[in-house]
């Protein structure tokens, strides 16, 4: 089931039980969220936990014992109870569950609050540690837009870059798909000289699959049309790595703010030893942000 939210404005938000995922975000008319093709991705913008990518094999040890872990985790395959609603604003809720409990054995409760005004829309995610010991988790986000943003202005996917608030790191590790895992060693630059921008071409993506920024300075990136100079910007100030993705030929680019990383060659295969791992002491919350605005 989507609930949609408006702002005074008429800026709106939809957002489905299923998952607790984003929809649709449009503001002035345009709509800046991937809507689902299966010929590409029939996703839009998933939650990720209590991994973000994949687990070597689909499986991680937690204390000591191997359990089955799916791609990018389960909270986005489960419905979402609506715990609050109002015109401009949607908390969602989901705890653990028998089926959960098999693959990951922590009781939880995770609320994912959406609110939009002056058409910005903010998401604030907060993961609590209901268990009796320590809980360890990932999360992430994959919030997919469409590129273009209107095809009536004439822009193309080239005409699209994006732009990170500061320098970062221009190397990037790249994902070994056979291993199915990040090979740390193997490293490759994808950004302009300034260390800042990013152009999207679909022969990069054809070849490396998905970029990867596992030193993240920025915590905002504007993901830009060259020709109109109009801006999506999203904020991510929880998060300490990022993600790019998009299959070839698609008219939509992820960025990926992540709290943690898929399998990395030089880890083993226990939940403790994953880049980014999060443990929550019983009765703790972290809380992570992500924001949407649109400059023209």
């Amino acid at each position: 089931m989507k609930i949609t939210i408006r702002d005074a404005a008429g800026n709106s938000a939809a957002v489905d039980t299923l998952g607790a995922e984003l929809k649709s975000f449009r503001t002035g008319g345009t709509e800046y969220i991937w809507q689902g093709d299966p010929r590409y991705w029939s996703g839009s913008a998933p939650f990720l936990f209590p991994i973000a990518s994949n687990a070597r094999q689909d499986t991680l040890y937690i204390e000591g014992k191997p359990y089955h872990m799916p791609m990018h985790g389960f909270a986005k395959d489960l419905e979402w109870t609506v715990k609050e609603q109002a015109e401009d604003r949607v908390t969602f809720l989901l705890r653990q569950t028998e089926e959960t409990l098999a693959s990951y054995p922590f009781r939880f409760t995770m609320e994912a609050e959406y609110a939009i005004a002056g058409g910005a829309l903010t998401m604030t995610m907060t993961i609590r540690n209901d268990d009796a010991r320590e809980m360890p988790y990932c999360f992430g986000t994959h919030p997919a837009f469409n590129v273009p943003f209107d095809p009536a202005a004439g822009s193309s996917f080239a005409d699209y870059r994006i732009e990170f608030e500061k320098e970062e790191e221009n190397s990037c590790p790249l994902y070994d798909g056979a291993a199915r895992q990040i090979d740390v060693n193997r490293r490759e630059a994808f950004l302009e000289p300034d260390n800042r921008t990013l152009k999207l071409d679909y022969d990069v993506f054809a070849r490396v699959d998905t970029i990867i920024f596992d030193h993240m300075n920025s915590r905002s990136a504007a993901l830009v049309d060259g020709k109109t100079g109009r801006k999506l910007i999203l904020g991510y100030p929880t998060f300490d790595y990022a993600a790019v993705w998009t299959k070839p030929g698609a008219p939509y680019v992820c960025i990926e703010p992540w709290q943690g990383l898929s399998a990395c060659s030089d880890e083993d295969d226990n939940i403790l030893s994953k880049r980014g791992v999060k443990c929550l002491k019983p009765g703790e919350s972290d809380v992570y942000v992500l924001t949407f605005a649109v400059t023209e």
